[in-house]
């Protein structure tokens, strides 16, 4: 149990010496997280950026439109 705690307290030196996690203004926030340092298995972050695609959005749109205009057709009968 003493191994643990000072494992633990020696684990939380090392990742206080890397600094404060932090994003350069007007970069991504996934830049905060370092990704090329390693982690604690000394495996890498690999982060990729996963905008929907545009036809998603024009989908949103149409929905909604449709629901507008149903309630508004089924609302003044």
């Amino acid at each position: 149990m003493a191994h643990d705690a000072a494992a633990d307290a020696a684990n939380r030196a090392r990742l206080a010496a890397r600094g404060p996690v932090i994003a350069a203004p007007g970069a991504p926030a996934a830049t905060a997280n370092r990704p090329a340092a390693g982690l604690d298995e000394e495996r890498v972050h690999v982060y990729e950026s996963n905008p929907a695609p545009w036809w998603i959005g024009l989908l949103w749109v149409t929905f909604f439109v449709f629901g507008a205009a149903y309630l508004i057709v089924n609302l003044i009968r």
